[in-house]
């Protein structure tokens, strides 16, 4: 896999709006907003979730629009992005399409290509569950390794204008099948693909998890996690910086969330809030942010089909 250093992207500006579940998890505290759905449908609430997040933004100067979510032809994304009326580039990586999203952007603003860059994803729990999973009213019991869809819209503008948070390296995933089949348990599913995206880029960099203040797996949640760190710890030794924002996002033990948070607007809420506020704040300065995607659809998945996952690397810095 190849690493690729970033020279001159910076975030800009950044907004991220949860439900009132996500507000009173453990990082609730970093959120921007709580929205409180009042529309006839779970798509419409996801679209006006996603438009008020964008409009805490300055939009109107941007070149580019870059974005994703998990609803069928990424339609939530596009209808967003039809009010704003710039070029847009529509895009999937599952619960990795931020890191995506900002992985294009830093490439094409380092490569003077453009100036600013809207990126931005969302995940609403009822959407996805009904397209992913049993629809709601089904009321089927739901196995304990599942994870839960986050209800996030989540956004950044990446700039060439200095600010106190850039993007530093980047490194992009490549598609992994390890013949996994159970689409309940894609915490487990996708952990080779993250276990092989950070040695890659260890050794692209020359670096170790020791050399981080903050390594962040998302959303691998508390199956795919422990797998991961034993493998980091078996070829590095002890670590005690890295955490999945799986984990981060809901409080387990009083949340009724199963495995843990899943769907793009974890890791991407965990970033753009968590993250990027402990750097400017410079409570962290070197961070390391692995996102992790399944790839799979409900048709495949009801084939018995395997599914491939995939993980993409954005590694942030402070700036002084």
């Amino acid at each position: 896999m190849k690493t690729i250093n970033i020279d001159n992207v910076y975030i800009k500006q950044r907004y991220v709006i949860t439900s009132k579940l996500e507000s009173e998890g453990p990082i609730g505290k970093y959120f921007d907003d709580v929205f409180i759905p009042n529309e006839d449908c779970f798509e419409s609430s996801e679209l006006k979730m996603l438009q008020k997040c964008l409009s805490k933004m300055s939009i109107s100067n941007i070149d580019l629009i870059i974005a994703g979510d998990l609803s069928n032809q990424i339609a939530i994304s596009n209808y967003t992005a039809k009010m704003i009326d710039k070029p847009m580039l529509g895009i999937y990586s599952a619960c990795a399409t931020i890191n995506e999203a900002i992985i294009l952007g830093s490439l094409l603003i380092n490569n003077n290509q453009f100036d600013n860059i809207l990126c931005y994803t969302s995940s609403y729990n009822q959407t996805a569950e009904r397209q992913f999973r049993s629809p709601i009213e089904y009321g089927g019991e739901k196995n304990v390794t599942q994870t839960f869809t986050s209800t996030v819209a989540a956004g950044c503008i990446l700039s060439n204008k200095k600010s106190k948070v850039r993007i530093t390296n980047v490194t992009i995933g490549k598609v992994f099948d390890i013949d996994f089949k159970n689409p309940l348990d894609f915490g487990r599913c996708m952990a080779p693909a993250a276990i092989e995206t950070l040695f890659s880029h260890f050794d692209n960099t020359k670096t170790t998890p020791n050399d981080y203040d903050l390594i962040l797996t998302g959303d691998l949640s508390f199956y795919g996690y422990p797998i991961v760190k034993k493998e980091l710890e078996n070829k590095y030794g002890k670590i005690d910086n890295y955490q999945d924002t799986g984990m981060m996002i809901f409080d387990r033990d009083k949340q009724n969330v199963l495995a843990g948070g899943s769907g793009p607007g974890t890791i991407a809420a965990t970033l753009l809030a968590y993250v990027y506020k402990k750097i400017e704040k410079g409570e962290l300065n070197k961070v390391l942010v692995c996102a992790t995607g399944a790839l799979m659809n409900p048709i495949m998945s009801n084939q018995k089909r395997e599914i491939p996952s995939i993980a993409h690397i954005v590694e942030l810095g402070g700036v002084k």
